[in-house]
């Protein structure tokens, strides 16, 4: 009789609670657990990262080119109507110290690439890669860029700028009609 009160007593033991290597275990599976939720939340992130990729170059490109317009020693910038083409914009900007440079963006088709360049030559900074094509609309007081890109879509990049001041305006169309002038005398 004894024996079997010691038994009842080791099986009721038993159920009362957890041994310690089943606590050990139900450690290692809620650790498991969370290693996996914590993995699959990190690939759902890249995904939507990679999904946003597109519009962060677009906004990087927009948030670029606008500072360059309008850096603190800028008067004004306004767009060229006359100069703008389906393939090109050019735009002029007016520094703090009344010099005037012009500039021109366009798609260079060779390298799929939206750039920005002075219109008398040199350098370029280069906006987007991988462009399939541009189109360009040149307002009096704005740009737009309508661009399409391989597997991503089309984006419009709207440039809001000054209107072109009348006196230069007339400057331009003197300096044209004289160019049409010299060519014909030639």
């Amino acid at each position: 009789m004894f024996m079997i009160g010691m038994q009842n007593k080791n099986s009721q033991l038993k159920t009362k609670g957890f041994v310690l290597a089943e606590a050990i275990f139900s450690l290692f599976v809620t650790m498991l657990v969370l290693f996996i939720l914590q993995n699959l939340l990190l690939s759902v992130k890249k995904a939507n990262l990679s999904e946003n990729q597109h519009m962060n170059e677009v906004a990087y490109a927009y948030v670029q080119l606008d500072r360059y317009m309008h850096d603190e020693d800028t008067k004004m910038v306004y767009p060229l109507v006359n100069e703008g083409k389906a393939k090109s914009a050019t735009f002029v900007k007016v520094n703090k110290d009344k010099s005037e440079v012009e500039y021109k963006i366009e798609y260079y088709l060779s390298k799929r690439v939206l750039k920005v360049s002075k219109s008398n030559g040199g350098g370029y900074m280069p906006l987007i890669f991988n462009v399939q094509s541009a189109k360009f609309i040149t307002r009096k007081d704005k740009i737009i860029i309508r661009i399409n890109e391989y597997n991503k879509g089309e984006s419009d990049l709207v440039f809001q700028l000054d209107e072109e001041p009348d006196e230069d305006r007339n400057v331009r169309k003197n300096k044209k009609e004289d160019q049409g002038k010299r060519k014909r005398a030639i």
